[in-house]
C-alpha cells in the first residue's frame, strides 16, 4: 500500500470513529435529557393537578373548567377530572373507559397518592382528579432526536447531516494525506533521478514553501547532490588528466624503443632516456597515491609534537644545495617565535609541502633571487610564509592553483605532475591548517601556511620531537 493510502486510509479511520463516538455521545445526552424531560414534566402534571383540585374545592366546578380550558400547555392536556355520576370528563374529552377505571382502583389502593385521588364535593357528588398516563414510562412520548440542539425533523434529516459531514471529513483527509505525501514523492522522484544519473537533480525549489521539516529535508538533499555531483566531476577530471599525462612518456617511450631498434648503437643513451621517462611515471604515480591517501578523510594522519624552529632551519639547509644552483639565497626569519614553540605534525608530509612550496619558489624565480621564508604566530596559531620574486599568478587563476593538474600560465616551465600543490593544501587541511596563495607587489607570489599550535597540557604530556632526518628523506 502506498504512503498517501495508508495516510488517507489513517485520517478516514480516525473521522469514522469520532462519528461513531459523538453519536453515542450524543445518544447518551439526549437520553439524559429525555429523562430530564420527563421527570419535569410529571412534577408540572402533579403540581398542576393539585391546583386544579384546589381551584374546584374553594370556586367549584364551573372555574375548574375554565381554568383547564384556559391552560394551553401540552402537560396540562393530560389532567382529567372525572364526574363520578356520568363517568364523564367535565370538558367532554374522550378517554377509554378502562383508563378510568384504572385510575380508581389506583386511587383507592393509593390514598395518599398525587397523581390519582378521589374528591367527594359537599353535595356527596364524586369526583375522580388524575394524571393520563401517570404510571407509564413517558420517554417514547417525547419528541427524540439524534443530534441534541437540532429542530425537530424527520430522522432522514440527521442522516444528511452525517452524510455531510462524513463526506467532508472525507475530503479533509484526502487534502491532508496529499499535503503530507506530495513532499515525499517529490523526494522520492528526486532519488529516482539521481540514481538514473542525473547528478542535477534538486528538490529544494518544488519544496521551498512548505517552510517545515520537509523543506529541511530537501535542502540537505540537494547538499548531497551537489557534493556527489561535485565528487563526480573531480573523478572525471581525476581521470581525465590522469590519462593525458600517462600517454606522453609512454609515447615517448615506444619511440625510446623504437630508436633502439633503428640505432643499436646509441642503446646505452636510449635506455638513459627510457629510464628517465620511467622514473617520471613511477614519480606520477606515487604523486597519485598520494594525493588519494589525503583526499580519504577517514584515514587519520599520525601526528606527534614538533619544534617548528629547529624542524625549518633544518629545512632551509637541506634546500641550500638547490638554491645555490640557481644563485639564490634562502633567508628564515623566525622573528620573536620561540624555539619551543611546537605544533602537533606528520614530520615527513609536513616537510614535503612545505619543500614543494620553497623548490617552486625557487623554480620560478629569476636567478639571483632571494626567497623569504617568515616564522611568526598569534595566540592560536603558527603562520610560516614563503616569498619569491617570480612573475606571480594571474588573480583569476589563483583560486585553481590547487586543483590536481592544473598549470597556469605564469609557469612556463611544465616540468612536474602537476599535483604538487594539491598535495600540499591536502597536507595543511589534515593538519587541520590552510594555504593561502596571494600575488606580491609589484611582482612575486606568497604561500603563507597556517598551521595551530600544539596546547601546553598535551605538549607538556607528549613531549618534545625534534626533525628526524630520516623522515625528512623518505619525504
Amino acid at each position: 500500500m502506498k504512503l498517501f493510502q495508508r495516510i488517507f486510509a489513517t485520517f478516514c479511520m480516525v473521522i469514522i470513529c469520532g462519528i461513531f463516538v459523538a453519536s453515542f455521545a450524543f445518544w447518551v445526552i439526549q437520553n439524559r435529557l429525555s429523562e430530564t424531560h420527563t421527570q419535569q414534566a410529571r412534577n408540572m402534571e402533579t403540581a398542576l393537578l393539585a391546583n386544579a383540585l384546589v381551584t374546584f374545592q374553594t370556586q367549584g366546578a364551573q372555574a375548574t373548567r375554565e381554568l383547564l380550558q384556559r391552560w394551553q400547555m401540552p402537560t396540562a392536556q393530560n389532567i382529567y377530572i372525572i364526574t363520578g355520576s356520568t363517568g364523564s370528563d367535565i370538558l367532554n374529552r374522550s378517554i377509554p373507559a378502562g383508563e378510568i377505571e384504572h385510575a380508581y382502583n389506583f386511587a383507592l389502593k393509593n390514598p395518599s397518592s398525587n397523581q390519582s385521588l378521589i374528591y367527594l364535593d359537599p353535595y356527596g357528588e364524586e369526583y375522580l382528579f388524575f394524571i393520563r398516563n401517570f404510571d407509564k414510562p413517558r420517554i417514547e412520548r417525547l419528541p427524540t432526536f439524534m443530534i441534541p440542539g437540532l429542530p425537530i425533523a424527520p430522522v432522514w434529516h440527521e442522516f444528511i447531516v452525517f452524510g455531510g459531514v462524513l463526506i467532508i471529513g472525507l475530503l479533509l483527509a484526502y487534502i491532508l494525506a496529499s499535503n503530507i505525501s506530495k513532499p515525499i514523492r517529490i523526494l522520492e522522484h528526486g532519488m529516482n533521478r539521481l540514481a538514473a544519473g542525473e547528478l542535477n537533480a534538486r528538490v529544494s525549489q518544488q519544496l521551498d514553501d512548505r517552510k517545515d521539516e520537509l523543506s529541511n529535508l530537501g535542502i540537505q538533499f540537494d547538499k548531497m547532490a551537489a557534493q556527489l555531483q561535485q565528487l563526480v566531476e573531480k573523478e572525471r577530471h581525476l581521470l581525465h588528466h590522469v590519462s593525458h599525462e600517462m600517454r606522453s612518456p609512454l609515447a615517448r617511450m615506444q619511440a625510446i624503443v623504437g630508436l633502439i631498434q633503428a640505432r643499436p648503437e646509441k642503446q646505452a643513451e636510449y635506455i638513459t632516456r627510457l629510464e628517465n621517462e620511467l622514473t617520471r611515471m613511477d614519480d606520477l604515480v606515487g604523486e597519485l597515491l598520494t594525493l588519494s591517501r589525503l583526499e580519504t578523510a577517514n584515514i587519520p594522519m599520525e601526528k606527534e609534537p614538533l619544534a617548528i624552529v629547529p624542524f625549518m632551519q633544518q629545512l632551509i639547509e637541506d634546500s641550500q644545495d638547490v638554491a645555490a644552483q640557481n644563485n639564490d639565497t634562502l633567508l628564515l626569519d623566525t622573528g620573536s617565535l620561540k624555539p619551543t614553540t611546537k605544533l602537533e605534525a606528520n614530520e615527513s608530509y609536513l616537510y614535503r609541502a612545505l619543500d614543494n612550496v620553497i623548490r617552486n619558489a625557487m623554480k620560478y624565480s629569476p636567478q639571483g633571487s632571494t626567497i623569504r621564508v617568515i616564522l611568526h604566530e598569534d595566540r592560536r596559531n603558527i603562520h610560516i610564509v614563503i616569498i619569491d620574486n617570480g612573475p606571480g599568478i594571474k588573480p583569476e587563476q589563483l583560486p585553481h592553483i590547487f586543483t590536481a593538474f592544473y598549470r597556469a600560465d605564469s609557469s612556463n616551465n611544465t616540468s612536474g605532475t602537476g599535483l604538487g600543490l594539491a598535495i600540499t593544501k591536502h597536507i595543511a587541511e589534515q593538519h587541520h591548517g590552510k594555504l593561502i596563495a596571494e600575488n606580491v607587489q609589484p611582482n612575486g607570489l606568497k604561500m603563507h601556511f597556517i598551521l595551530p599550535k600544539l596546547g601546553k597540557q598535551k605538549a607538556n604530556k607528549k613531549g618534545s620531537h625534534e626533525p628526524a632526518e630520516s623522515n625528512r628523506q623518505a619525504a
